[in-house]
């Protein structure tokens, strides 16, 4: 009896998680192509991070990336929040940095660059980086 109950349990849980995971499938499919109006990514040149993804009409912010720096004793998520344009169609893209190892990151950044589609050298922490920001055909 212990094991039908152990069972069922097992079963009602591969079966929550599944139907959890096709919701966001279906969620993450109803994303139209329309719907994004740029893309973007942001990498260091050397050791460190990258992150980048679609910048949606509504202001938000799809993707993600990863740091690691100092030989992998610096480790970070980046989480992306939201996008903005200013008049002169500058765009700004914030990120939040969720530090997984090491020590004095902050816990949000931005980053500016305008629409070229081309890369553009930008500093961050004292490093070279690549920005790049395309508009969505």
């Amino acid at each position: 009896m212990r094991r039908t109950f152990s069972i069922r349990v097992l079963l009602a849980a591969i079966g929550t998680i599944a139907v959890l995971g096709l919701t966001n499938s279906v969620r993450a499919s109803t994303v139209n192509a329309a719907d994004v109006e740029y893309t973007w990514t942001l990498a260091a040149l050397g050791q460190g991070g990258w992150i980048g993804g679609p910048l949606f009409e509504d202001g938000s912010v799809g993707g993600g990336g990863a740091l690691s720096a100092n030989n992998g004793t610096l480790v970070a998520l980046f989480r992306p929040t939201t996008w903005s344009e200013d008049d002169q169609e500058m765009i700004t893209v914030c990120f939040d940095v969720i530090q997984k190892k090491g020590t004095g990151l902050p816990p949000a950044i931005c980053v500016s660059g305008e629409v070229t589609g081309t890369p553009t050298h930008v500093t961050i922490f004292g490093s070279e980086h690549i920005f790049r920001i395309t508009e969505n055909h």
